[in-house]
């Protein structure tokens, strides 16, 4: 009878210390659970932070740097005319220019081919091009573009032979040579660059004349202060004046007025002007945008602002039709877009609040039209004033 008893006690303590066991493996799991939850949390907030943080630095504007440019600060052209050899066959066949050429640079090197039948399809006269930046020096390197003028079928795979890069005062400021590459193909993007007669020499121009750039411009007569004249990239009377009350804020110590559609900054005395252009370069502007529809025919890109409105219109174009009803103060206003059953046994219509350019965009293509239909309508809209905005074809 003990026997018995000692082992239903021996069992119950054995139970017991199981149950307090997991009681005290649960209580460690939940505790962990709720560490990693509240992590999780912290994670979240410091994450929303981040991106409210990311909000407001955009909500700032835009730094002055990136919405105007300082004058003295700019690029400069360059020009040469000169001869590709080593092409395999695609050299100019009919023109003459090419042949006399290369005959007279082989004639300045010592060599003469009068009377020599020459076969120049392996050479082609071309034009070359070129960008010199600001502030470049004597050695610097250069990109240069090639452009055929004969009838060259290909510039692929041709040597740029030594050709002098003019400016507009007819002073050489660089020298290009070197190997032509015209592109390739993308299958990915379905993109198969066909012209060959346009190629590029990667750093093929080397600078042999430094261009000066003159950040600021001396003052008035009698005035011994350094001025900056600072212009918009894309001018804006609004953006203007923005601009200009916002360097009378940040700038106290200088003067800042208006000249014509330039701003001067009179700098103070004692001023290293390179830091301090760099201080204005960072002064944050929320800028003013004109309406723009921005349309390139060749490549069929449309690029356009988000909310530029339209007046009621109906445009027409072969089996389309797209009509804005409504007055532009009746917030019933919409968009139908429809195919017309005449023209096909279907019909196609789309419904949207307001009329603004990118919804009609989307109805167009909704219905399937074309990029060409949808700058066609674009260009009407344009030309019957409904669209409120400025339409730039390029």
């Amino acid at each position: 009878m003990n026997t018995v008893k000692n082992q239903h006690i021996k069992r119950r303590s054995t139970f017991s210390y199981a149950l307090i066991l997991w009681i005290m493996l649960a209580s460690i799991c939940f505790a962990s659970l709720r560490a990693q939850n509240q992590t999780d949390n912290e994670s979240d907030v410091g994450t929303n932070g981040d991106a409210e943080g990311a909000t407001g630095t955009i909500e700032k504007g835009v730094r002055l740097k990136d919405l105007a440019r300082i004058t003295g600060i700019r690029t400069n052209q360059l020009l040469g005319y000169g001869i590709v050899v080593g092409l395999s066959g695609t050299g100019d066949s009919r023109t003459q220019l090419a042949r006399d050429s290369i005959q007279n640079l082989l004639g300045g090197l010592g060599q003469n081919f009068e009377g020599i039948g020459m076969n120049a399809r392996n050479i082609a006269a071309v034009l070359v091009t070129a960008e010199v930046p600001p502030f470049a020096r004597s050695g610097d390197r250069i990109n240069v573009t090639v452009s055929s003028i004969g009838d060259a079928r290909s510039l692929e795979g041709g040597v740029l032979i030594q050709t002098p890069l003019y400016a507009g005062n007819k002073t050489i400021y660089a020298v290009a040579q070197g190997v032509i590459t015209t592109g390739g193909r993308s299958q990915q993007s379905g993109y198969n660059r066909e012209q060959k007669t346009v190629g590029l020499v990667l750093n093929g121009a080397t600078i042999e004349r430094g261009v000066t750039a003159n950040l600021v411009e001396p003052g008035e007569q009698g005035s011994e202060r350094v001025r900056l004249r600072i212009s918009l990239n894309h001018f804006d009377f609004t953006t203007l004046d923005l601009v200009r009350d916002r360097l009378r804020s940040e700038l106290e110590e200088a003067d800042v007025t208006v000249d014509g559609g330039s701003i001067i900054v009179s700098l103070p005395d004692d001023v290293d002007p390179v830091e301090y252009i760099a201080r204005v370069e960072q002064i944050r502007i929320v800028p003013e945008y004109r309406a723009r529809v921005v349309i390139n025919e060749r490549s069929g890109t449309i690029v356009m602002g988000g909310d530029i409105q339209i007046d009621p219109v109906s445009v027409s174009r072969g089996g389309m039709e797209l009509i804005i009803t409504g007055d532009m103060r009746d917030a019933r206003m919409g968009i139908h877009v429809g195919s017309d059953p005449e023209a096909e046994n279907r019909e196609v219509t789309q419904e949207f609040q307001g009329a603004n350019v990118q919804e009609i965009i989307k109805g167009l293509n909704a219905m399937g039209a074309s990029v060409k239909d949808i700058i066609a309508i674009l260009e009407a809209l344009r030309d019957s004033g409904a669209l409120h905005a400025e339409v730039i074809v390029n």
